[in-house]
């Protein structure tokens, strides 16, 4: 089974060790979970390794994918709650990473906040610990 982790970063930054860690570890802790199934880690980036980075991933057995060409993809996540709640979030919203769109008729992916309002979605409401 490969597990694969992809890190779109600009060109001109650089990948560093331990996010070839990170992978190892995930690819440990699934090895201890289910010890009949045999994993291999692959390492995809737009950006390239360091040294050092690159003879850890040789070191893990990590097959290692740099400077790959990634197509533009849409990034707003227009969410149809259960309830009916049509809400989009925006990648730097609070809620962001939390969001999962599920596979149901009125929830996807847009392209832009015009897209995702002709299809009713609100803004997420800006999270305030104090609001009065």
């Amino acid at each position: 089974t490969l597990v694969i982790q992809c890190k779109r970063w600009s060109k001109d930054k650089t990948i560093h060790e331990k996010h070839i860690f990170q992978l190892y570890g995930s690819i440990a802790v699934l090895s201890i979970e289910n010890p009949g199934v045999r994993y291999k880690g692959v390492f995809i980036t737009t950006a390239t390794l360091s040294d050092t980075a690159k003879k850890c991933a040789e070191y893990c057995n990590i097959s290692v994918v740099e400077n790959c060409p990634m197509e533009d993809y849409p990034l707003i996540k227009c969410n149809a709650s259960k309830t009916g709640e049509k809400i989009y979030h925006l990648p730097f919203d609070q809620q962001y990473d939390k969001v999962v769109i599920s596979k149901n008729n009125q929830s996807f992916y847009a392209w832009t906040t015009k897209e995702a309002e002709t299809n009713g979605f609100r803004r997420a409401y800006r999270w305030r610990p104090n609001k009065p």
